[in-house]
Order: C-alpha cells, then structure tokens, then sequence
C-alpha cells in the first residue's frame, strides 16, 4: 500500500473516532435519571469501546503497511 494513502487513511480513521465519540458525549456526561438511563449509557460505552478498538486495529495495520513499504524502498 502507498505510504501517503496509508497515511490518508489513518487520519481518516482518527476522524471516525471523533466522530464516534461527538455523538455519545451528550449522553455521556449527563447523569443518568433512571435505572433504564444506566444501562443505555452502560451500551453506548461498549459499543464506543468496540468502535475505537476496531478502529484502532484498522490503525496499527496501517502502520504497519506504512513501515513496510517505507523499509522496502
């Protein structure tokens, strides 16, 4: 894989993340009113965590490629 693609697309994967975690932080830093409310908030932290450490993986493979294709050149 080209170095600047791969680049590219880790900044990409950093983004995704943000993003990931824009849209929980309202739910996430308002207390939770009820019983029902901690476990939606309980969730969205196991899906958040899933999400970034996926999106972490995808990360560290790249540059993994990154090196790879550096170290060849």
């Amino acid at each position: 894989m080209n170095e600047e693609l791969a680049r590219e697309a880790v900044g990409l994967l950093g983004t995704a993340a943000a993003t990931l975690i824009e849209e929980a932080h309202p739910l996430l830093v308002a207390p939770p009113a009820t019983k029902g409310d901690c476990s939606t908030v309980a969730r969205v932290l196991r899906q958040l965590a899933s999400n970034l450490t996926a999106l972490a993986g995808a990360a560290e493979v790249l540059a993994r490629t990154s090196s790879d294709v550096t170290d060849r050149l």
